[in-house]
């Protein structure tokens, strides 16, 4: 059997990201935390907590959470609890859309500005939405998948901010 350090970067190369990449999608620096992951003297068992989000990101590239969540010690029945119960409650699908006529489509861009832009821009502005749409969302269909996270804040709730609180500077001590 391989080593978890081996495994880990075989699923990490099994989803096409390279490790600076991935890195960057989890939002964790590559010479401090993931790195340490694939490195040779990483040898025990990952964090549950780093087991999950390394799952859910690899997930949309074709990685079994299954498989990301055994690196955690979790045996086949509680990896599949665990992810069924943390399983996102969204889901993306790629539809065939037929468009109405460009006019047809600047009349209903003209109705939704009708109260944000002057009438002399809207007119220009609702043909040129109209023109674009199809392109543009033709091009967005060919993008990767768009990983979902896993809490999304409520209304009126604050998201995290991942920056920290530091004390300010004392005059004098910093040149």
């Amino acid at each position: 059997m391989s080593l978890p350090f081996e495994r880990m970067r075989l699923l990490r190369a099994r989803s096409g990201l390279s490790m600076r990449a991935f890195a960057a999608l989890l939002g964790s620096p590559l010479d401090t935390r993931y790195a340490y992951y694939e490195e040779r003297r990483f040898t025990g068992l990952l964090p549950i907590d780093a087991a999950r989000r390394i799952a859910a990101t690899l997930q949309p590239y074709g990685v079994e959470p299954l498989e990301v969540l055994a690196l955690a010690g979790l045996s086949e029945d509680e990896a599949a609890a665990d992810a069924a119960a943390r399983a996102p409650v969204v889901q993306h699908l790629r539809l065939d859309v037929a468009f109405p006529s460009e006019e047809a489509l600047t009349r209903m861009f003209e109705t939704m500005l009708e109260d944000e832009v002057p009438a002399g821009r809207r007119d220009v502005l609702a043909r040129t939405l109209a023109q674009r749409l199809p392109s543009a969302l033709q091009r967005a269909t060919t993008s990767p998948p768009v990983p979902v996270p896993g809490h999304w804040p409520a209304p009126g709730e604050d998201a995290a901010s991942p920056a920290r609180r530091r004390a300010p500077r004392r005059p004098g001590l910093h040149i």
